[in-house]
């Protein structure tokens, strides 16, 4: 976890000098909320979340997203993805697909995540993304769960 928080910081930090770190191109922050297909008397407010990604390439991406999940329950996801632009529709428009491992739904609500073993469980998130200037928007598949509305911002955007 450490790592996926100190290595975009460093990018940003260091943006101006060789190495590793500028092996980042941008490194966005993000918000969103998320909104269920259904209700349920289980849940426990809205999922509100807030993550650090770093992209190298503009494509691939590496990030952690923390959120209390829809039981209130503290919760992270560790991932890498990649992005495909649409420039046929629109230079703005591109998929973002990211995956990786999700802890944080323990105890009676394990069973809301296949192949949860001890609150870890893989998860695939693909999206719809909007990009115009240092704002990144996107809308996040969550399975038969829902969606989850996202704003990001680049704030160590080096082009």
């Amino acid at each position: 976890m450490a790592v996926l928080i100190v290595l975009p910081s460093a990018a940003v930090a260091s943006k101006n000098e060789s190495g590793f770190a500028n092996w980042f191109d941008s490194v966005y922050l993000y918000t969103g909320y998320g909104l269920h297909w259904t209700s349920s008397d289980d849940r426990d407010g809205w999922p509100l979340l807030g993550g650090i990604e770093a992209a190298h390439d503009d494509r691939h991406r590496f990030g952690i997203s923390l959120f209390n999940n829809s039981f209130g329950q503290f919760s992270q996801y560790y991932y890498y993805g990649y992005k495909w632009r649409l420039s046929s529709i629109s230079e703005s428009a591109h998929v973002k697909l990211t995956g990786g491992l999700i802890y944080g739904y323990v105890d009676q609500f394990e069973d809301k995540l296949a192949l949860n073993f001890d609150g870890w469980a893989p998860a695939i998130i693909p999206s719809i993304c909007w990009k115009t200037g240092h704002v990144d928007f996107e809308v996040a598949i969550l399975g038969d769960a829902g969606l989850m509305f996202l704003i990001g911002y680049d704030v160590g955007h080096r082009r």
